[in-house]
Order: C-alpha cells, then sequence, then structure tokens
C-alpha cells in the first residue's frame, strides 16, 4: 500500500493518461479519407503501336469514356482490354485498321487505367510526334508535355535545332512552346526534341 503514495507510481500512471491523450488527439475521426487526383496529369507507361483494335460489338470512345469493350492487340502480340467506361480518347480514325494507330497508356499490369489512341506515324518510321516538353520532372527522367502527358526519357536525348542549347533543360527553357517531342518507338521513350 506504501506504493500507492509514492511520487514514482503517480508519474507512472500520468505517463500513461499523458500517452492516451496524444493517441487520442492523432486518432482518424472515421470520415473519408481526401484523395487528390490530377485529371489534367497522367503518368504514361506505354507507348507502343498497335496492331489492331478489335470489339464484339460497337465500341467508340466519347466524352472522354470508352463504350463497349475492345482488345488491344500490340505489334508484338501483347493484348490489352480496354474495359467499357475506361477513361481515354482517340484522334485515330479507324483503330480497326491494321497499323494505323499508337497506344499511349497508364496501365496496371495487363489492365488500362487511362488510355489515348493516336494516328502512327509512317510504316516505315518508328518516331511519334508530340507536343512539346511543359516541364522536367523526377531528375530528367519524365516530362511533363503540354497536354498534361508525362512521358519518360531516354538518358540522351537529342535536340534537333539550328540553335545549340547546353542541355535539355536550357532547350525547353528557351523553346518551351516551340518545339516538337519524338517518341522512339522501339524504345517507348523521349529521344528527341526539334523546333518547330
Amino acid at each position: 500500500m506504501s506504493q500507492f503514495f509514492t511520487w514514482r507510481y503517480w508519474a507512472a500512471v500520468g505517463s500513461v493518461i499523458a500517452l492516451f491523450l496524444i493517441l487520442l488527439a492523432f486518432q482518424d475521426d472515421g470520415g473519408p479519407a481526401e484523395v487528390v487526383i490530377d485529371a489534367n496529369s497522367r503518368r504514361i507507361d506505354l507507348i507502343a503501336r498497335t496492331s489492331t483494335v478489335r470489339s464484339d460489338g460497337a465500341w467508340s470512345v466519347s466524352g472522354g469514356l470508352s463504350r463497349g469493350n475492345a482488345t488491344v492487340v500490340l505489334q508484338n502480340g501483347r493484348l490489352l482490354l480496354i474495359a467499357d467506361g475506361t477513361l481515354g480518347q482517340s484522334t485515330c480514325l479507324v483503330p480497326e485498321t491494321p497499323d494505323s494507330c499508337v497506344l499511349v497508356a497508364d496501365t496496371l499490369g495487363d489492365g488500362i487505367v487511362w488510355f489515348a489512341l493516336v494516328p502512327a506515324p509512317a510504316v516505315d518510321s518508328t518516331e511519334l510526334e508530340l507536343p512539346s516538353i511543359e516541364a522536367l520532372l523526377d531528375g530528367v527522367t519524365y516530362a511533363r508535355l503540354t497536354n498534361g502527358w508525362e512521358v519518360p526519357l531516354l538518358d540522351r536525348v537529342s535536340r534537333r535545332c539550328d540553335e545549340e542549347t547546353a542541355n535539355l533543360t536550357a532547350f525547353v527553357e528557351q523553346f518551351r512552346n516551340d518545339h516538337v517531342t519524338i517518341v522512339d518507338l522501339e524504345k517507348s521513350q523521349v529521344s528527341a526534341v526539334r523546333c518547330s
């Protein structure tokens, strides 16, 4: 009973109560967590020529969503499913036509989170032209284009311009909206930038 009245006993009890109050203060209120999604920014992890886009019924892309299910067949034989309601866009006029499109996508395994179908370059070309670079990201391993796409960069990106610049950062600053970004379709990464 004499231990009940010692200062050490009350210090230990006070510490436990203080710890409990601290934990209570940081406890989640159980409400929904706030998730912020930047809908204007898309991290691209797949850029590849399509062999064709197949669907069993009427398939289209409108209002930023796919309508119906489709299977994208890449030139290397890989199959990817575009499920009904997948976020996306298409400027490729006839995706069913062999070798007419390039798939630009944010994927999760063989599933597509977001996609764009764009017209493929000429059959004998491996260079896809995209909008200009707005910003360089992640230690110059990705570039955000003016359309919000974040595309991977090769270690060495060539600069095709009459005027010399010290590096890619200087090029982007000097020719911010006056250049084209070029993706090497064999490497699926940005290989060059060219003055407009």
